[in-house]
């Protein structure tokens, strides 16, 4: 089994929907002790060194094993994937993993361990697989001229925002009079209270216009055409959501503050599944705040947390 493979095959279970190249430096970074973690040089690599690790389109080379494996830490290694197992409830799902690889074992993440200390091993007496092909090569121009393609997309048609919100707008702008209220200790917070907050009101304008940019790129990814284009808002509402989900998590002073959290982080979230990020006229700040609104309209976020009924 290369590196590759067993990366990309646990990936579904302990990555948490991470880019290839995050997930590749806490792959590492837990392998490792503690105290080699800043001499080592895989973690210092460029992220799209990172990304083609994870693909199989580079491999490791034997001195970056040679460290991995005198600086091995499998017990880290193991609690880490514990912690992952239980934290996705994948402990079955990864044991049948190494059935199908021939590995029975009542501990997987031990096993797991052991199995990635057995890969590195065979890169360092080069047992694993050969370079990278000239298919690789291939593969690489491919995806290279796919992202030239979609840089020369035109821009997706403007949706107008309308003078008066539709009943779409309804629950991303119900939950933001909940924040505002929150944010001045009142139980109730309705549109007729804008003309007391001025500020409030040019918040609600400003999200407004990143509702509509973000329903910009959800129409006009409707109206590509292509079938292998169609799921592209979904994919990019879930990359949002795997991003800015732990900021939502913390304590924040108010809903508001947990709002304005939220979207800090969106617009510094990469968006790498999203392959439409390639062209600047389909994402931007205002789009990956947008998305947020459309999150809350899906019940996916909350600006103010609700307590249980008893």
């Amino acid at each position: 089994m290369t590196f590759s493979e067993y990366a990309t095959g646990l990936s579904a279970y302990i990555s948490y929907g991470k880019s290839e190249y995050d997930y590749f430096t806490e792959l590492i970074g837990n392998f490792i002790q503690d105290a080699a973690m800043d001499a080592c040089k895989l973690l210092k690599r460029q992220n799209d060194t990172k990304y083609r690790y994870i693909k199989g389109i580079r491999l490791i080379q034997v001195k970056d094993a040679q460290y991995l494996y005198d600086h091995r830490d499998k017990e880290k290694f193991s609690h880490w994937i514990w912690e992952r197992m239980d934290d996705t409830s994948s402990y079955d799902k990864i044991s049948a993993w190494l059935v199908r690889h021939n590995i029975s074992s009542n501990d997987p993440a031990t096993a797991c361990a052991d199995l990635l200390e057995s890969i590195i091993l065979d890169i360092i007496n080069n047992i694993a697989s050969s370079p990278p092909s000239q298919k690789s090569d291939l593969d690489l121009t491919l995806i290279n001229d796919i992202q030239e393609k979609i840089k020369s997309l035109p821009r997706p048609a403007n949706v107008p925002v309308p003078k008066e919100a539709t009943q779409n707008e309804e629950t991303y702008i119900d939950e933001l009079f909940l924040a505002y209220g929150d944010a001045e200790g009142m139980d109730v917070f309705s549109r007729n209270d804008l003309i007391s907050f001025p500020d409030y009101e040019e918040d609600l304008n400003g999200r407004r216009i990143d509702f509509y940019a973000a329903e910009s790129i959800r129409r006009g990814v409707l109206e590509l055409g292509s079938g292998s284009l169609t799921d592209q808002f979904d994919v990019l509402k879930s990359e949002t959501l795997v991003g800015v989900t732990d900021t939502a998590k913390r304590a924040h002073p108010n809903g508001y503050e947990r709002m304005l959290a939220v979207m800090e982080q969106a617009v510094t979230t990469p968006m790498t599944n999203y392959v439409l990020s390639a062209s600047p006229y389909w994402i931007g700040g205002k789009i990956k705040k947008g998305v947020c609104h459309h999150l809350v309209n899906d019940g996916k976020l909350a600006w103010i947390r609700r307590r249980k009924k008893q």
